[in-house]
């Protein structure tokens, strides 16, 4: 029964990966393919109906995980608490980003936004890299 939800959990994570890259990739490169404010709002259109769902994966993984390992879970949040709550703000970060943008009719707040969603994108890809766990270790 534990290889069946070490598996559950793998392929949540994995999913997760897959599916969360391409929002990923779209936050880092929007400010260079997206010049207008037309191509700003075509880019986010292009990832707009999925990436809500996309850390449906990240939060079903950790649900199941708790389930099934609650040690591990217990040992993994509690000694990657800093680097959790980092993941978090810049998850809450960028789905601000992406929803608020177009509630003013402004320059400087769609502009805002933009760096927003495209600095938490890149902090998030820097977050899942290898060297991830020395970074926060450093941070501890």
């Amino acid at each position: 029964m534990e290889t069946f939800w070490f598996g559950a959990v793998t392929l949540m994570l994995a999913v997760y990966v897959v599916l969360d890259g391409y929002d990923f990739g779209v936050g880092i490169v929007s400010p260079l393919v997206a010049r207008t404010d037309e191509e700003r709002r075509l880019v986010l259109a292009a990832i707009g109906p999925v990436w809500s769902g996309n850390e449906v994966w990240l939060i079903a993984a950790g649900a199941v995980l708790f389930l099934a390992f609650p040690k591990a879970y217990a040992a993994g949040f509690s000694g990657f608490y800093l680097a959790l709550i980092i993941v978090l703000w810049l998850l809450m970060g960028r789905g601000l980003a992406i929803e608020l943008r177009g509630h003013l009719d402004h320059p400087l707040w769609r502009q805002f936004w933009d760096v927003v969603f495209a600095v938490t994108s890149a902090l998030l890809r820097s977050c899942s890299g290898p060297h991830w766990a020395t970074w926060f270790a450093v941070c501890r």
